[in-house]
């Protein structure tokens, strides 16, 4: 009888520790993202007007109720870069991803050089690249179906360069 009880129990952590690994490895497109609540200080615009080629269909939104996005990156301590991005009339719903689009809600989608490199359920983002020179970086608002959102046929997104020299 103990020696059952201690099967089930030892099963039952294998088990939960194999399905927490993979819920976490299924929400996130990037194994490199950490959540953090540090303070940024480089600042960027609102949102760009550039027309750009772009890999997702777009979400119109009237102009009078749009999201808008701007974003701070500031070298991080350790390693990488922190990434804060700020939003005003949107809403970060990781729980509605992949269903249907809500004006107001979403996520974000991070490019570094013109490469998406994470998909953000918040705010808060931890980059770990290193690199002496300039990146541009860029954030867009996401529906929730990953469609981007716009106005008037513009992406709303944010843009700006960020050099490092060691």
């Amino acid at each position: 009888m103990k020696k059952n009880l201690i099967t089930v129990a030892v099963l039952s952590i294998i088990v939960g520790l194999g399905g927490g690994y993979l819920i976490a490895n299924t929400m996130s497109d990037s194994t490199d993202s950490h959540m953090h609540e540090e303070t940024m200080i480089a600042e960027s615009d609102d949102h760009s007007s550039e027309s750009m080629t772009h890999a997702h269909e777009m979400f119109t939104v009237d102009k009078e109720n749009a999201p808008t996005v701007s974003f701070t990156v500031e070298e991080d301590a350790k390693s990488g870069w922190n990434i804060k991005v700020v939003t005003t009339n949107f809403t970060f719903t990781p729980e509605n991803v992949n269903g249907d689009n809500i004006a107001g809600e979403g996520h974000a989608h991070l490019y570094v050089d013109n490469v998406k490199v994470a998909r953000l359920y918040g705010p808060y983002y931890h980059y770990d690249g290193s690199f002496d020179g300039t990146k541009t970086f860029k954030v867009t608002l996401n529906a929730n179906d990953h469609s981007e959102y716009a106005v008037d046929g513009q992406v709303i997104q944010a843009e700006q360069q960020v050099t490092h020299i060691h």
